[in-house]
């Protein structure tokens, strides 16, 4: 247990080793998924079919834009953008489940969409920690304060 506290404490120390860190983030946004897929199990007897043309088009938009702001909140600094990110990932797993269990039965597929997304923001969010692609100013040329 101890060891799960080390590793959340690795993400705001820029000086931890880089396997803690992303350890440490990997724990952060499993714990937020576990909770909200919890959740998703526990309103899905309760929510009803709900097939509409429209919804399909809100959830798709809804999703997308979570995702861009989670792509988005890579400009701040690490650990915090990596952290936002991760957390909007989650965000757009949550709201595409719920669509999807209104969209039933084809739109369960939008869960898949809303695991892809998490999973994409989480591997940027592993290589923001390290400065890599996923941080500001990362694989896109001279970032802030380049010469």
């Amino acid at each position: 247990m101890d060891g799960l506290f080390r590793a959340l404490q690795a993400l705001w120390d820029p000086k931890a080793p880089g396997a803690l860190r992303r350890r440490g983030l990997r724990l952060y946004a499993l714990g937020l998924l576990g909770v909200q897929g919890l959740f998703l199990l526990l309103l899905a007897p309760f929510l009803p079919q709900a097939p509409h043309p429209v919804l399909g088009a809100f959830a798709l938009l809804g999703g997308g834009w979570l995702f861009w702001l989670g792509r988005k909140a890579f400009q701040e600094a690490p650990p915090v953008a990596s952290l936002v990110a991760v957390g909007l990932g989650v965000a757009a797993f949550f709201f595409l489940g719920v669509m999807g269990l209104l969209l039933r039965p084809w739109g369960l597929a939008l869960w898949l969409v809303g695991l892809w997304a998490f999973g994409h923001l989480l591997r940027r969010g592993e290589a923001g920690l390290e400065g890599g692609e996923g941080g500001p100013g990362g694989g896109n040329g001279p970032g802030p304060g380049s010469p």
